[in-house]
């Protein structure tokens, strides 16, 4: 009799157990997110990494892993088969993903959702200076990296130098970032493009060691282009924003987003939005350029909101243009 009674009491003992241990798993789990960016050593590795600290400030229930990335144009295409999936996107490649165009011709991208924007990226042509280049069509039979491998930069530059009428006349060679200031530095390229914006690491470092020499897009040449891509504007990078850089240099900005899918939860979508802009200072202080931080740059992001996002906004009294809710 005392024996089934002791064994009752370790039934019960191990049910209260069981029923702890999944109460405490519950309580403690967290959703996991994937945030595709960039190149580690870009600055959008770092916005995104403040990104990152910014939701899981304000939301303790979502862990946020930040993940190395080729470029946007992967980071779009990668959209198609992740759950769970944020990622940072310039919007060219965004509005040519939806209508199906270039480097995103086979389509499938129709579920791809705005969150929130970031500062936009700032297209930098760089040269060694003693290779005597002053003009990009002094590119000509030179070896030149248009950017990083799968990287938005990489295809502007190399759609930039087909207006230009120069693409099939430079010896175009395919490189990560990394590989490139390499490249540079070893005299195996006379130079390449990246998209960051100012003052990029990655060109700080390399001019603070090696001359080099930043190109300016003319405006004859800068109007070509932009027919065709009307997102862009001019943007001057200033005198001193580099080392041994003492001259202003005409170059152009492409707005950047953060982007997710319709299949993300939308109670996730509206956490993750109000916890970056609730702690954006976090963000701010990654980069000197996170203080163009523009909320109302949302509506130039080329897709529909996420429901969660839209909500979000809904919530902070923001004015959200028809073109902006998504249908289904």
């Amino acid at each position: 009799m005392k024996s089934t009674k002791f064994n009752s009491r370790i039934v019960f003992v191990l049910v209260l157990l069981i029923l702890f241990s999944s109460f405490t798993t519950l309580s403690f789990s967290k959703i996991r997110i994937s945030l595709k960016s960039a190149s580690s050593a870009s600055t959008y590795y770092a916005f995104s990494v403040g990104m990152s600290k910014a939701i899981m400030s304000g939301a303790p229930d979502i862990d946020v892993i930040v993940e190395e990335s080729l470029g946007s144009v992967a980071n779009v295409k990668e959209s198609k088969t992740r759950q769970n999936f944020v990622f940072t996107s310039t919007v060219s490649n965004i509005l040519k993903a939806l209508k199906e165009e270039g480097k995103f011709e086979e389509g499938g991208y129709e579920k791809i959702r705005t969150l929130w924007p970031i500062p936009g990226i700032v297209m930098h042509w760089l040269v060694r200076e003693d290779s005597g280049i002053e003009t990009f069509k002094e590119l000509v039979g030179k070896p030149f990296i248009p950017g990083g491998l799968g990287s938005s930069g990489e295809a502007i530059t190399l759609e930039l130098f087909e207006n230009m009428g120069i693409l099939d006349e430079i010896q175009i060679k395919k490189a990560s970032l990394k590989e490139a200031v390499d490249a540079v530095k070893n005299r195996k390229v006379v130079g390449f493009a990246t998209s960051s914006p100012p003052p990029s690491p990655m060109v700080v470092e390399l001019s603070s060691s090696t001359k080099i020499r930043l190109l300016s897009l003319e405006d004859e040449d800068f109007a070509k282009f932009k027919e065709k891509n009307p997102v862009f504007t001019r943007f001057i990078i200033l005198p001193n924003t580099y080392p041994n850089i003492n001259y202003p240099v005409k170059s152009f900005s492409n707005p950047v987003g953060t982007y997710t899918i319709s299949d993300l939860p939308e109670e996730i979508a509206y956490k993750i939005t109000k916890a970056f802009w609730e702690n954006r200072k976090i963000m701010e202080g990654m980069h000197p350029f996170g203080k163009f931080l523009n909320m109302g740059d949302v509506v130039k992001l080329g897709a529909p909101l996420h429901l969660g996002a839209l909500r979000y906004y809904k919530e902070i009294g923001m004015d959200i243009p028809d073109s902006l809710i998504p249908k289904n």
